[in-house]
Formats: structure tokens, C-alpha cells, sequence
């Protein structure tokens, strides 16, 4: 009898503990919904105002997701290339390289290429180092905790990266850069243009969070019915 009694409390325990942790799954996908909502009113309310122009957003209390236009100058021997990037179901990479303007040095994301081939060849690019007018939008880089950057130091450019840290970008490049990255987004024929200022949509997250809920009450549904079950076996 104690036997049943203990299996039967491991599987109430083993039961809550999934519904909760569902629960919990769920809640945080509401609350990243709300995140991004509010994300989105600031980037309508900001974009609304037109652009500004690169010194003048960066001295803003928060320049992300402010529309600029400026001039400058790039550094064409010095491109960095965003590893496994992907559009339209092919691989490829994000084109950056530092331009210096007269808010300073700032790492500028030029577009997607494709990727040559499949044995990891980098793709051909050519950057201007001629003066010329820039047109994009404040980003900050995320830091992905998954993503392990291999890349220490650059004997050779183009160079392929595996995330964009300013930290890093800075030592490879020897520059003092912004902390932010303007990312083009005027159209072009050698580049993919392809800003998305909210990569997943609320919806998406409303959505993942009623599948948590429900599978917390499947779960709840399944383990009561199990556990009432056997114990009816003992009786």
C-alpha cells in the first residue's frame, strides 16, 4: 500500500510540475506579445517623424529604430560577414563594414548575398570607399547566448562572423565604433534589403502561448485520469 501510495504522489508531482512548467511557458509568450506590441508602437511613433540625421539620432536617449540618413565614408577592406543568414529558403550572409561619418565610426549593414555554394565559400563583395549618402535604421545588436562567436582576431577580410558584438567588431576592426548598427534599407541591386524591425509578430506569440495553455490542460487532463485510474486499481 505504501508502494501505491508513493508511486501515486510521484505521479502528481511529476504532473504538476509539467502543467506549471507549460503554464509558465505560456505566460512568457503573453508577455513577450506585450513586449512587442510596445516595440511596435515606439518604432510607429519614432518612423513617423522622418528621418533624422545620424548625430542627431545618437544623441537621442534611444536612437533604435530611428530612420537616418547621412553621409560617409566606407572602410571597403574591412567587411564582415553575418554567418548563416537566411532569405527565402537560401543561406547566405549579411554584408557589413565600418563607415566613418561625423558622429564617428559606425558598423553599416549593407544587405544579404547569397552564399556561393555549399563548402562555405565567402561571396565576392566590393564596397566603395568613395564619400556617399546613407539611408537606414538604428538597430542594436541582440546578444545570442546559443551563439558562440569563433572568430578572435582577422588576419584577412572579408571575414565571417557568427553574430554582430560591437565589442568584437571593434577589436577585429581596430575602430572605435558606435554601439549600434545602421542597417540600409534604401533599394539595391547588388544587396538584399530586407530590414524587419519585429522579426516574429505578436500574433505568433498570442498563438504559441494558447498552444502552452492547452497542452498544460491536456496534460493536467491525461495525469488526473491516470492517477485516478490506477488508483481505483488498488482499491
Amino acid at each position: 500500500m505504501n508502494h501505491v501510495r508513493a508511486s501515486r504522489l510521484i505521479a502528481i508531482i511529476i504532473t504538476s510540475l509539467c502543467v506549471v512548467a507549460m503554464c509558465g511557458l505560456g505566460f512568457w509568450q503573453l508577455d513577450r506579445m506585450e513586449q512587442k506590441q510596445q516595440r511596435i508602437v515606439s518604432i510607429t511613433e519614432k518612423q513617423g517623424k522622418g528621418s533624422l540625421s545620424l548625430i542627431d539620432a545618437v544623441s537621442t536617449t534611444d536612437p533604435t529604430d530611428r530612420a537616418v540618413t547621412f553621409k560617409g565614408t566606407p572602410d571597403g577592406d574591412k567587411v564582415l560577414l553575418l554567418d548563416n543568414q537566411i532569405h527565402e529558403q537560401r543561406v547566405g550572409y549579411d554584408v557589413l563594414a565600418p563607415v566613418q561619418t561625423n558622429a564617428g565610426w559606425v558598423l553599416v549593414n549593407y544587405g544579404w548575398l547569397p552564399a556561393p555554394d555549399f563548402s562555405r565559400t565567402l561571396p565576392s563583395v566590393s564596397i566603395s570607399h568613395d564619400a556617399q549618402h546613407f539611408e537606414g535604421v538604428v538597430s542594436q545588436p541582440s546578444h545570442n547566448p546559443l551563439v558562440k562567436e569563433t572568430l578572435t582576431s582577422a588576419s584577412r577580410f572579408p571575414a565571417r562572423i557568427q553574430q554582430i558584438s560591437i565589442s568584437t567588431a571593434s577589436e577585429l576592426l581596430s575602430l572605435n565604433l558606435l554601439p549600434y548598427v545602421v542597417v540600409l534599407t534604401a533599394k539595391n541591386d547588388l544587396f538584399v534589403r530586407r530590414y524587419n524591425s519585429v522579426v516574429m509578430p505578436p500574433e505568433k506569440h498570442l498563438g504559441y502561448a494558447i498552444q502552452w495553455f492547452g497542452l498544460a490542460i491536456a496534460a493536467a487532463l491525461i495525469g488526473g485520469f491516470a492517477i485516478m485510474k490506477k488508483g481505483r486499481q488498488y482499491e
